[in-house]
Parts: structure tokens; sequence; C-alpha cells
């Protein structure tokens, strides 16, 4: 299938990052393939491709020798001719990535916390980007951008997602400090500490980007994406973009009501690392200190047992999901361990089989799985300020009639 170019000028930087797309997804490809597969001119390609090898963001990789003529050299995309910074600050950590202009992570730091107030985020935040500002030195400079990925409704549902014992000995506290994460404050200070522009998502939806991006096979274009952590959250990818909806809200999972109520009101409390720490507490049994104990026989049982009671209470909303939205693969991402999602995917793909008369889509284990949402945020700059997203091209049209 070929991707859409076009050769107006408004849609020049849409070109300009289709062909960066496409040397993404096939490097060492030469000029004429990018011709074949973009349907743009031979003279609008050449242009282009110089200007990216002029600005570093693309290298020659030698040549490819054809029956006549010059040979075609082939083009790949340079690591260091650009970086994405990622901050995740989620319920239970707050975790930083560097990624080069492939796409491959240079730079992966993680700190453990509990619900993160502001100053306490700051704290760390600042530390994890000292960190990597000494890791690029003068390449500092070609940082497109800081991406921040954090929940939605930090300050809500405490009673259930909260674990921590102190913590919850002052819920009322904490509610009121985590109110902070209601406004975009944090951004802000993140552009002012950086001096670069800050990307924000919610977790889930940069969890998707990363997908979409980072994938090690080809990516599907129309997916749901389930993030789970210490909450959870969905996203919908439409035509290999992520679809937002009227308000921006569109994929909250979340927010779904639960089949019974055993877990938890809501989606978002019993899909859940919190849910998991609930029902171990609740059977007596001390949360596995190391990653081996977890296939230990007292805990499959015990991962078994609530991998099914949680998907007896999702299926009706991810059957809604695959009626409403035909999706062809349902990912799952986030920060189960990997026995636990394991079982937890196999339970969904029974449940679902005896509740929906649709074809299932495969439901599998995200690409990009346990650091999804720290990646994801550093996919958010080289996503927006590189990426062939439509609304570039409906942002240039309504500026073509704004000028006639």
């Amino acid at each position: 299938m070929k991707s859409s170019g076009s050769t107006s000028e408004q849609s020049r930087i849409y070109n300009e990052r289709i062909i960066l797309h496409l040397v993404r997804q096939h490097p060492e490809i030469s000029r004429v393939k990018i011709a074949e597969q973009t349907g743009l001119s031979a003279q609008t390609i050449s242009v282009i491709t110089s200007s990216l090898l002029e600005r570093q963001l693309l290298q020659v990789d030698g040549k490819v020798k054809g029956r006549r003529g010059q040979p075609s050299i082939k083009l790949s995309i340079n690591k260091k001719g650009a970086y994405g910074l990622g901050i995740n600050v989620d319920r239970d950590h707050i975790s930083a990535a560097l990624l080069d202009f492939s796409g491959e992570c240079v730079l992966l730091l993680e700190r453990i916390v509990s619900f993160p107030t502001e100053n306490l985020a700051k704290k760390i935040a600042q530390d994890l980007i000292e960190e990597v500002k000494t890791t690029l030195g003068e390449d500092w400079s070609k940082v497109q951008g800081i991406g921040l990925a954090r929940p939605d409704y930090m300050d809500s549902w405490l009673e259930t997602l909260v674990t921590d014992s102190d913590q919850r000995a002052d819920l009322s506290n904490l509610k009121a400090a985590l109110a902070y994460w209601q406004s975009d404050a944090f951004e802000s200070w993140l552009t002012d500490l950086t001096g670069v522009p800050c990307f924000c998502e919610n977790d889930a939806v940069a969890a998707a980007t990363s997908e979409l991006l980072l994938a090690s096979v080809a990516p599907q274009r129309d997916f749901f994406y389930l993030f789970v952590s210490t909450a959870c959250g969905g996203s919908f990818v439409a035509n290999g973009e992520c679809y937002f909806g009227a308000h921006g809200k569109a994929g909250s999972f979340g927010l779904i009501p639960t089949a019974t109520g055993k877990h938890g009101k809501w989606i978002l409390e019993a899909l859940s690392l919190s849910s998991l720490r609930r029902f171990f507490a609740d059977k007596q049994i001390q949360w596995p200190s190391t990653d081996d104990l977890w296939l230990e026989p007292q805990y499959t049982t015990l991962i078994e047992q609530w991998a099914s009671e949680v998907a007896f209470e999702v299926t009706p909303a991810l059957a809604s999901v695959v009626a409403l939205y035909d999706p062809e693969a349902i990912l799952i991402g986030g920060r189960l361990p990997p026995p636990v999602l394991a079982a937890l995917i196999i339970c969904i793909e029974n449940a679902l089989t005896a509740h929906s008369m649709l074809p299932l889509p495969a439901i599998r284990i995200a690409q990009t799985g346990h650091t999804a949402g720290v990646l994801g945020a550093a996919v958010l700059p080289l996503y927006g300020t590189f990426a062939p997203q439509q609304n570039l091209l409906l942002l240039s049209s309504k500026s073509a009639v704004s000028v006639s």
C-alpha cells in the first residue's frame, strides 16, 4: 500500500515527514523506491532529501547500482540527528528515557515513589534531566522536546488505588497535595527548566504512540491499546494515528463500570496493579520479592484466580470495543508482571470467545512492554515534530483558505 504524499506547497512539511517515516521503516532505501512508495515526483524527493541530509536527519549509507546511469544513493535515518526526551510521572514511579532519532533507547532511568507530590516530582525530574544532559553533552541542542506522560485523575479513587499503609492513614491530605496534577503547571515548569517545548499526553496515549513508532515489526494501524499500571487506561489508534474524540477522552477504558464491582466499581480500579496487590493482601500472601517467585505454585494459583475474575469484570467493555471499533488487535502493555499479563490475556480470550458473536481480534502483549509509558513519553516530541499526521494537511488547507 502506497503512502499518501502530496506535491502542493502547503503540504511540504507533510511530504517531508512521509519521507522520514518511509526511511525509518525501510533503512537504506533509494530515492527511486521512495518515489514508487509515495507517488511524489523525483524533483520533490530530491529537494526534500537534500534538505534532510543537510539538516543531518538523514544519512547516506552507500549506493545502489542500477542497470544504467548514475548509481542511486541509499538513505537511512541519522541516529544522532535528533533526540526525544521523555518523563513519565505515574502513581508508583517517575522515570525518564532518551531516544535517538532511530527510536533506539539511549538512556533509561527510574525512581520508585508512591503518588508523587509537586515538590518531590520536581526534585526527581530535575535529577533525571541532569543525568540526560550529562549523557548528551553538546548534543543536548538536538533534543526536539520533552514528552510528559502521566495518568489522568491522579487525585481520584485513592481509597482503592493507594496501597501504602502510611498514605492510606492520611488520604485527605494526600488528595489535597495531588490536586496539583489537575493543572498543566508541571508541563510549564518542564518547558522553563529545559528550554524545549513540552508534549503532554496521558500515559495510555503515550504508550500507544510508542507502539506506532517503536514496534520492531510492522505495527498495526487500527488497534486498541490497553495500558495497565497502578490504574489502567486505553487509547484508540485508527489508520495509524491516535483518535482523541470530541473532547479528547476517547479510549478512556478505565472509566467504564465493571461487570459486578468485585474488584472495584470502575475498570481502572479492577484491572490494575493496585487490584492485584489488594488481592494478595486479602489472601495474606506477600508480594513476590523477586521475579522468579511469580512462577512458584502458590503464586500461579493466585494469578490464575485474579486473572479469571478480572477478565470477567472487563469482558462486557472489551466486547463493546470489538463491536463498535472492530480493531485489528487489542494490545496490552504497562507494568503488570509478565506471568500475570500472560494469564490475563488467556482469560480475556476465553471470556470474549464465550460472550461475543464477532470475530475476535488478536490479543497480545504490546511490543514496548514494561517501559511503554516512559518510552511513549520520549516518542511524543519525535512523533509531534516528524510524524506524517493527517491534521497537518487539514491545517494547511485551512491556512490556504484564510490567505485567499
